[in-house]
């Protein structure tokens, strides 16, 4: 090095140390050293492109923008949402649902009509919504509800999100999965149901959360699931469900029988939606979110680091691409 850069490099340290460790004001450090102002401002920012200087934001729900430039680069994603991982998966999920709910709080252009999942992240959600995120939103609900009490109440979350954008709320007055296609189709057919399924179809923004297959996911406590199917969906390689319907690892119906029982928003709805927002967190949502983002059945992520350090490295196999199709 010579003497001038040498003397330089030493100038730019001592801007930084008496910067950001003796916390001077740039005019301050500007009369200790002789220089003007301007000239700190500029020798800072050469600190920071010469890596002496780095800036790291270390709150805890700060966003990953990194991994959310990778993760829409590899996956054809418009917008990709990651947030820090907590310590447990329950401390994640709502970390997350709080991510998804900032999000929808700050679209551009707010949604008129909000067609809405259910289950404990979209709870978690709904909870998170800051009051008058929007005004008057028409929330909808996208799938079938619970056969009795259980966590992700549909009407408590509907209800919330609507409460919080003083608009009106609209249910679907039936259950996610019934006994027969018999019934299921006569429930389609049933005005009260089918201009229900038409308003989410039509909606400005569907926002989902996705399931994994589990003795504890939201549709086998609620009893919509029953024993005989969750070991039908085990057998056909159901990695999780989208709107009640249960997804491969391509992200394509596993179960016909299921579907023709299942009364909601299906995954051509999925795919036809002017903007789909799916949010996912922890390591048992890995595969179906990969499922989901694979096929395409969202435009939107939200989601943690570890779940998307984990979709980067499995969709980044060039042999691997999304199928955007009707199903």
């Amino acid at each position: 090095m010579t003497r001038q850069g040498h003397d330089r490099s030493h100038l730019l340290l001592r801007v930084c140390q008496l910067h950001y460790e003796q916390h001077l004001t740039q005019q301050e450090v500007g009369d200790r050293l002789h220089l003007t102002r301007w000239q700190v401002g500029r020798l800072l920012k050469q600190a920071q492109a010469d890596g002496i200087v780095r800036i790291e934001i270390v709150h805890p729900h700060a966003r990953s923008h990194d991994l959310e430039a990778d993760l829409v680069r590899i996956s054809g994603l418009s917008e990709a949402i990651v947030v820090p991982a907590e310590a447990d998966e329950v401390a994640t999920r709502r970390t997350v649902a709080r991510a998804a709910a900032e999000y929808l709080a700050d679209l551009p252009t707010k949604p008129r009509t909000l067609a809405v999942s259910w289950g404990r992240t979209m709870s978690d959600l709904a909870n998170a919504v800051p009051p008058s995120w929007a005004d008057a939103v028409t929330v909808v609900q996208a799938n079938g509800g619970l056969t009795r009490p259980g966590p992700g109440d549909p009407a408590a979350i509907i209800t919330s999100l609507a409460r919080q954008s003083r608009g009106s709320t609209v249910f679907l007055p039936a259950p996610a999965i019934v006994d027969s296609p018999r019934l299921a189709a006569a429930l389609r057919r049933e005005p009260s149901i089918a201009e229900v399924l038409q308003l989410a179809r039509s909606a400005d923004v569907l926002l989902f959360s996705l399931g994994a297959i589990s003795h504890d996911s939201v549709l086998v406590k609620s009893g919509n699931l029953k024993p005989a199917d969750e070991r039908l969906l085990r057998d056909r390689g159901a990695v999780g469900d989208a709107v009640g319907r249960f997804l491969d690892r391509a992200g394509h119906p596993v179960s016909p029988e299921l579907e023709e029982r299942s009364i909601g928003l299906d995954l051509s709805d999925l795919l036809n939606a002017k903007l789909a927002v799916a949010v996912a967190s922890g390591e048992t949502k890995f595969a179906v979110a990969e499922a989901c983002v694979r096929r395409g059945l969202c435009r939107v992520l939200v989601t943690d680091e570890h779940t998307a350090t984990y979709l980067i490295r499995h969709l980044a196999d060039p042999n691997q691409h999304n199928e955007r199709t009707t199903s």
